[in-house]
């Protein structure tokens, strides 16, 4: 198998090392330095980034980008900020056959992923994701490592894992690809806040009390962003977010700890990691909503000191972090002909509290109203508990039993759509009341409409 290592720094140089431990892989490392070319082809070393390390013998080096042409597998390890000038720069080179594997950790303008991008501008469906929990300095020693592969065929994660065989890389996967790539950009920012901890605190139960919390955060915010929840438990989430947050090697943690030490001060405003940091958390606020961020206090410190500038230094109050109350979101509806208005408003609901119950019309109840559903209680109630923002389902049998179950089930907010806005304002007596906007253009009379044509 012919592999290109598109990137001489220290991780593509790292891996290209590793890949050619398989004796079945011809491993290029495609650069754009000519003297790096020569030391690699020469001594086998690139001594730019690991001094005095020999490489495997068996690597070469090139600064043709020709050599992509006939490659099965290109993997980009590259800079984030260089990714626009490199998909340039190969486009007239990839094979449609050819696999593009992207190592490069980071969030486009406007939430794009890497692997997004590179599909559209270079009109190539075969690209993927590799990342996780990898830090080049030891991978370059053949230190067992574990890596994740975002794919989208089989094919795909067989080439991967064949690639991998015989080597000290080893590879969990999933066919989530937007959350593999999320999450290596989402973390960077949480491990400059461990370091700020664990500057302050030095200890093992801080540093892990915010571990834990940094985790159900970054979980929250993958899922509001497109990702799946489970994702995060695979080496690019839970591996990367440690290794990232609790190890020294790390820059998002070095800076962390000396912003923990009170050193931060305007000039750090230029520093790469604090630009790609202040660029993740602006993505993050933009993709998220307001409700759902006051549920993340770790999330708005960073955002106070990097985006509105209004502290100098990250100081959690721990009274902050565990004061949240369980929140019980109620409200009512037919859910017939479940539509996306029907997602969103659900979506919506459960954002505001951590436990959402909908109380569905029965049958009986739907024919006082002068309603038929296409689909009985029973298959509607089903619909309604295979989502993952639904709770619990209990029958709506009539109107006067709002009270009642906002009592029986300790109910916090009662949430419905604004064109029953002020219609159920009495039971402000017993919660919070909201109405919340419902998604302009579809609804089910208009989907009966559809139907009908």
């Amino acid at each position: 198998m012919k592999i290109v290592v598109l990137g001489g720094g220290s991780f593509g140089t790292a891996l290209a090392s590793q890949l050619a431990y398989n004796p079945s892989n011809e491993v290029i490392l495609l650069v754009r330095d000519l003297q790096i070319s020569d030391e690699v082809n020469t001594h086998h070393t690139n001594s730019k980034f690991f001094f005095n390390k020999p490489l495997k013998a068996s690597v070469r080096a090139s600064t043709d980008f020709s050599v992509i042409a006939s490659c099965e597998l290109l993997i980009l390890c590259v800079p984030t900020r260089s990714v626009i000038e490199v998909a340039a720069a190969i486009k007239a080179h990839l094979s449609p056959d050819t696999l593009l594997v992207n190592a490069a950790k980071g969030i486009l303008d406007e939430g794009q992923t890497i692997v997004e991008f590179l599909k559209k501008s270079l009109d190539h469906t075969q690209v993927i994701s590799l990342k996780g929990a990898s830090f080049s300095s030891e991978m370059i020693n053949g230190v067992p490592t574990s890596l994740t592969v975002g794919f989208d065929t089989k094919k795909q994660l067989q080439l991967i894992k064949s690639m991998t065989a015989q080597t000290n890389l080893y590879v969990d996967y999933s066919t989530d690809v937007r959350g593999v790539e999320l999450l290596s950009a989402i973390k960077n920012v949480y491990a400059i806040l461990l370091g700020s901890v664990d500057a302050k605190f030095n200890a093992a139960n801080t540093r892990f009390l915010v571990l834990t919390k940094i985790v159900s955060e970054i979980r929250t915010i993958l899922k509001a962003m497109g990702g799946q929840e489970e994702t995060i438990f695979l080496s690019c989430g839970i591996g990367d977010i440690s290794l990232t947050a609790l190890n020294d090697l790390s820059r998002n943690r070095t800076l962390g700890l000396l912003i923990g030490k009170g050193f931060y001060n305007s000039s750090f405003l230029s520093n790469s990691v604090v630009l790609e940091g202040v660029k993740t958390l602006k993505l993050i606020d933009t993709f998220i909503s307001k409700d759902l961020q006051k549920k993340l206090p770790l999330l708005q410190e960073m955002a106070a000191v990097f985006i509105d500038q209004n502290k100098a230094a990250l100081d959690l109050d721990f009274n902050t972090l565990f004061e949240k109350k369980f929140t019980t979101v109620l409200t009512y509806g037919t859910f017939d002909l479940l539509h996306f208005g029907h997602l969103e408003i659900l979506r919506r609901a459960k954002e505001l509290g951590d436990r959402l119950i909908v109380g569905l019309s029965t049958d009986e109840f739907n024919q006082t109203k002068g309603k038929k559903c296409e689909f009985p209680y029973e298959k509607r109630k089903l619909f309604l508990e295979s989502l993952s923002y639904t709770d619990l389902v209990i029958p709506e049998t009539h109107w006067e039993q709002k009270i009642e179950d906002v009592i029986a089930y300790d109910v916090d907010m009662f949430v419905m759509g604004d064109d029953w806005t002020g219609k159920f304002d009495f039971l402000k007596k017993y919660c919070e009341v909201i109405y919340l906007p419902r998604t302009k253009g579809i609804s089910t009379t208009a989907l009966k409409r559809i139907i009908l044509k």
